[in-house]
């Protein structure tokens, strides 16, 4: 989830590729009463967020309502989709003057993707799920870096989180500057040539799946305890 207003900072934000550093208490409070003092339109980037750690997204977790928010991802499961949507005097207007459309716009796939998504996220327990492998996931990694003396930061959500070496907080870009992140990058480099796919850029969360299963969730650890041995 970004933040579009004014000159926000960037680090105040939940940076999807940003180690998925979550805001300071009270910032998305701030920004929305200064948005709405000096009438200025809130928009939430919950492509990587959205219909992920909440069926609500960001907006939910945090309590916090912006004017417009935007889409993707999650939404399709896997098809190529976007949307964007937001309080009915600012959508009202398109199509009176303000023009949307563009090569996929009402594609009938993507649109029927996010229809059978959404309704499974309203029948069946998949965030939970999610969450819930998430949880195990965190918490074995917790264990393999305490039992190796190695210290390890784990920000984010269940759904989606990041690990970072050689800080003790992760507030803002700066902090996370200052990480050891070469040595994620090693230890991402071995965990790909065992089979566990994760992303070999540091700034990026690890993302779970529905379709992930306790077996892969034990798997990856053990994939996790051998690397961890291996990199130096």
């Amino acid at each position: 989830m970004y933040i579009t207003a004014t000159n926000l900072p960037e680090e105040k934000k939940i940076g999807g590729n940003r180690a998925a550093i979550e805001p300071q208490p009270g910032w998305l409070e701030f920004v929305r009463a200064q948005c709405d003092e000096y009438g200025i339109v809130l928009i939430f980037d919950e492509v990587k967020t959205g219909f992920r750690i909440a069926r609500g997204g960001a907006q939910e977790v945090y309590g916090v309502t912006p004017d417009m928010a935007t889409y993707a991802k999650s939404m399709g499961n896997g098809y190529p989709v976007t949307a964007f949507g937001g309080r009915h005097e600012i959508m009202d207007i398109i199509g009176k003057g303000v023009a949307h459309g563009g090569t996929f716009a009402g594609n009938v796939v993507g649109a029927a993707a996010v229809d059978a998504t959404l309704c499974l996220l309203q029948e069946q327990p998949i965030l939970e799920t999610i969450a819930e492998h998430g949880r195990k996931l965190q918490a074995g990694i917790n264990n393999i870096f305490e039992e190796a003396d190695i210290p390890v930061l784990i920000t984010g959500h269940p759904a989606m989180f990041s690990m970072s070496f050689g800080v003790e907080k992760l507030t803002e870009q700066r902090d996370w500057a200052k990480s050891n992140y070469g040595y994620y990058e090693k230890l991402a480099a071995a965990a790909l040539k065992r089979g566990i796919l994760v992303d070999i850029d540091p700034r990026e969360p690890w993302f779970l799946s529905y379709s992930h299963s306790d077996a892969d969730i034990d798997q990856t650890l053990n994939v996790m305890a051998d690397v961890v041995k291996s990199v130096a």
